[in-house]
């Protein structure tokens, strides 16, 4: 497995162009995805995201971007066919950061930056035991581990690959220093990063053979 990650710098009008510039090594739909958006920002992160992908995919497989091809289940997962078909990938954002996991397995990855929340959002997504935890940590700490659960229930989700056809509380994470465990049967792993600023990054994988850092990249190093 590897995991990449990079920093945008959002409110760099040469960062922007950078960005766009890569825009015709993507598919012309992911492109009109990413126009429709309003903010310069949520383009950059977009058209970002999906060449770090093909990046890491290209890398991995030793093929050049336009022999990639890519599917989708049908709760939206995106996966490769053909040849490479057995190759997972998975790909997140959030505020200054984009993120992928590729791996020989199916897996998941999700980063959240932190903000305030409204508790009411635990107890209407979290299980019982998860807001149970939550609710034995002093004030100061809880902000934090509700970003933990968050994206830890998030990477889940998304390995598995069935979307929120999964509801979030139908399942418990419970945490305890680097062990994670997964309620009510342990049939995946789970690995947390840290990411420069106020972020949480979880990935989650039928292996236990996760790396031991993020390899961070800049735009720069990205060649399609």
């Amino acid at each position: 497995m590897d995991i990449y990650a990079i920093k945008l710098k959002l409110d760099d009008e040469d960062e922007l162009r950078r960005v766009e510039r890569f825009a015709g090594c993507i598919t012309e739909e992911k492109r009109a995805k990413a126009q429709r958006f309003v903010r310069a920002e949520d383009r950059m992160r977009a058209i970002a995201a999906d060449v770090l992908a093909r990046w890491s995919l290209c890398r991995k497989l030793n093929v050049p971007n336009a022999e990639l091809q890519f599917s989708a289940n049908a709760y939206g997962k995106p996966f490769l066919t053909g040849a490479a078909e057995e190759c997972g990938y998975n790909v997140t954002h959030s505020g200054e950061w984009v993120a992928v996991a590729v791996a020989d397995v199916e897996v998941g990855i999700d980063v959240e930056q932190i903000k305030p929340i409204d508790r009411g959002i635990a107890e209407r997504f979290f299980s019982r035991g998860e807001n149970e935890d939550l609710g034995r940590l002093r004030p100061e700490e809880q902000l934090d581990y509700f970003y933990d659960l968050w994206t830890l229930k998030e990477s889940y989700i998304k390995a598995v690959g069935k979307g929120l056809s999964i509801p979030l509380g139908s399942f418990t994470l419970r945490k305890n220093g680097e062990s994670i465990v997964l309620e009510p049967e342990e049939t995946h792993f789970f690995k947390q990063y840290e990411l420069d600023g106020p972020y949480k990054l979880s990935v989650c994988s039928v292996t236990r053979e996760f790396p031991q850092a993020i390899t961070l990249l800049e735009l720069e190093d990205l060649r399609l």
